[in-house]
């Protein structure tokens, strides 16, 4: 079950709300601040460039991976999901590896699927490692390439920022015969970069930064669920297992991308 989760919409009203104080402080108008044409060259620009990038579905998958930042699961039972394999592997000692099969059957997860199913047909824990390391694999480089391209989105915002402007001021160029419209039409070219500016660090970046900072979360649960599944495959004890769980190395230390937490742990 997800319930929503307020601390993003609230650090996007407190910053829009210090940049439109800071503008009322300065004498601006806030209602200066709005060009749509602008908004559409920024936004429209981004948008287009990480299209390019990273493709329709890469797009749509970022999509979704931004709303899922504003919901928390408050149902998440890494202990309970161990304590359910431990069961497992001592109902096997007593109804023998069918029940590792059952249960990959009906797990929708496929890092437990696959572990389980090898652990049935009595595949080597090495080759069971093999296994799971692939899917944390493609898990890991999924989620780290969505927290990517929200900081690519970042980079393309500003320079869209400078592009609108540079198209503003070209406007402006072409009424040198009005002098006293000059000033008002430069301000208003610059209102491109500020929106390039606004979005790239207000927006994209922080949220790319939040994107990965829940991938990694995600992934130490995720390597300390396989560890215990290749626990499982290695006939340890139901109590075992759950000791490994509970003192895995993945929940320790600083945040670190998945490839080189395993360098440091064969090392």
């Amino acid at each position: 079950m997800k319930r929503f989760e307020p601390t993003v919409l609230t650090g996007l009203l407190i910053g829009a709300l210090a940049i439109g104080a800071s503008v009322i402080f300065e004498g601006i108008k806030p209602a200066f601040l709005w060009q749509p044409t602008a908004a559409l060259v920024v936004l429209g620009g981004t948008l287009g460039a990480v299209t390019v990038r990273c493709g329709l579905g890469g797009l749509r998958s970022i999509f979704s991976a931004t709303l899922q930042l504003f919901t928390r699961d408050v149902d998440v039972d890494d202990e309970g999901m161990i304590a359910r394999l431990a069961w497992l592997a001592r109902s096997a000692k007593r109804e023998g590896f069918t029940v590792f099969e059952q249960y990959a059957g009906s797990s929708d997860d496929p890092l437990v699927s696959e572990g389980l199913m090898l652990t049935a047909e009595f595949t080597e824990p090495a080759l069971v490692r093999a296994a799971l390391d692939n899917i944390l694999d493609h898990e890991d480089q999924l989620g780290r390439r969505q927290a990517t391209i929200l900081d690519s989105a970042g980079g393309y915002a500003p320079t869209f920022g400078i592009l609108g402007a540079v198209l503003g001021l070209i406007h402006v160029l072409r009424s040198l015969d009005n002098p006293g419209a000059l000033g008002v039409g430069v301000a208003t070219a610059f209102v491109a970069t500020i929106y390039g500016i606004a979005f790239a660090n207000l927006l994209f970046f922080p949220l790319g930064a939040r994107l990965r900072e829940q991938h990694d979360l995600r992934m130490r649960r995720r390597e300390a669920l396989a560890d215990a599944l290749v626990a499982i495959s290695a006939h340890e004890s139901p109590s075992n297992i759950k000791r490994r769980f509970a003192k895995h190395p993945s929940f320790e230390g600083p945040d670190v991308p998945l490839t080189q937490r395993r360098q440091q742990q064969n090392s």
